[in-house]
């Protein structure tokens, strides 16, 4: 006898009464620790694990060899004796470790829920221990290439603010001691000078204030956070990297979690939060809708532009061979080698632009400053 096939409605329905169903979780309001110190957690517990190290007794050496500071070693040790407790009082691993959300992420604890009903933990750590690295190595070299540049912007700035705010004035004394006209550059230059004297704490209390604002909206509000991320992505150069990079991290989660066993239609969703893209979480609904409803994952990906071609065909591959988590994998791979090729592509070019760029700044304050000493000389 079959069994009749389920709509997709009921299928949804099916879904949404487990997660009803399932047992809620109080949240516990642990200390964030460093991605790093979770990442070497992740890779020595997958080793534990391998050596058949019980639960209990390895959240005590986890605990003792947490790297970081002292109080970053000190507040993720009482977590994992947190962890520890309620293991040990009969709670499954995901629900001890979801009451620490401000640790571990809503990927870590699918992937642990996944592993452990499998009977593949030891696996699934691996794996994730994997896709952590990999993650946190792309956001240290998206990070890497915004400091440098930043970096040389911010110093440029300090010196020009010095410039602007006390060596104009000692030339301005020396002007006027000469009594003869300043040429049109030398006084618009002395002009902005005597501005910044007067406005320099109120502009920068302004520009603090409207900043400290501008960051609370964008994170409260998911419109904002949508609106800045199709600015940036509408970048040149830089806006592609950006993109490459949240699909890249997206197809790493993905691919674990389908490797752990998760249903598609389910591993979206924590996919979708480990992306750290606004535009994806909220198309994350509607692609799951529409796999509900037996539309292929390419074709849906393909329709939101949010995903890259390459990415869409490598999954199209996937279904059709019925390997999607290797196809996912070896898809996150290759964009991020073409990431970290454009990345130092990128800081190649900004440093010829940047130095022309202020050279040519601060030679033409320089200029504007000595113009009059190059008139008064021309007089004699």
């Amino acid at each position: 006898m079959t069994t009749p096939a389920l709509s997709s409605n009921e299928v949804a329905l099916r879904r949404a009464l487990a997660r009803r169903n399932a047992p809620s979780v109080s949240p516990i309001s642990s200390k964030r620790i460093p991605p790093k110190t979770l990442n070497v957690f992740t890779r020595q517990w997958s080793a534990l694990m391998g050596a058949g190290i019980p639960l209990s007794q390895a959240f005590d050496l986890l605990s003792q060899s947490a790297v970081g500071s002292r109080t970053t070693r000190k507040n993720f040790g009482s977590t994992l004796q947190s962890l520890r407790s309620d293991v040990l009082a009969g709670q499954s691993l995901h629900q001890a470790f979801q009451k620490h959300p401000k640790v571990f992420s809503p990927l870590y604890c699918n992937l642990l829920h996944a592993g452990e009903s499998a009977g593949i933990l030891e696996t699934t750590l691996s794996r994730l221990a994997n896709t952590l690295e990999a993650q946190s190595l792309l956001k240290a070299k998206l990070k890497n290439a915004i400091i440098y540049p930043g970096s040389i912007l911010l110093v440029s700035l300090v010196v020009i603010s010095v410039i602007m705010l006390w060596v104009i004035p000692i030339f301005e004394e020396v002007f006027k001691s000469m009594g003869a006209t300043l040429p049109w550059a030398t006084q618009c230059l002395v002009s902005l000078s005597q501005f910044m004297s007067q406005w320099a704490g109120f502009i920068c209390l302004a520009l603090f204030a409207v900043g400290l604002l501008l960051q609370q909206w964008h994170a409260k509000s998911e419109g904002l956070q949508k609106v800045c991320e199709q600015h940036v992505w509408a970048l040149p150069v830089l806006g592609p990297l950006c993109q490459a990079a949240v699909n890249v991290r997206w197809a790493y989660s993905l691919s674990a979690l389908l490797e752990a066993g998760m249903p598609l239609a389910d591993a979206v969703y924590p996919a979708g939060g480990a992306a750290q893209s606004s535009s994806i979480q909220a198309f994350t609904p509607v692609l799951a809708k529409q796999l509900q409803e037996g539309n292929s994952l390419n074709k849906a990906m393909s329709k939101s532009g949010l995903f890259s071609p390459m990415l869409a065909q490598m999954c199209a591959i996937g279904e059709e061979t019925g390997s999607l988590d290797h196809m996912l994998l070896r898809a996150a791979q290759l964009m991020e080698s073409d990431v970290n090729h454009g990345l130092s592509n990128l800081s190649t070019l900004l440093e010829p632009i940047l130095m022309v760029m202020l050279g040519t700044l601060i030679g033409g304050i320089l200029v504007a400053l000595y113009l009059p000493i190059f008139n008064l000389g021309q007089v004699f």
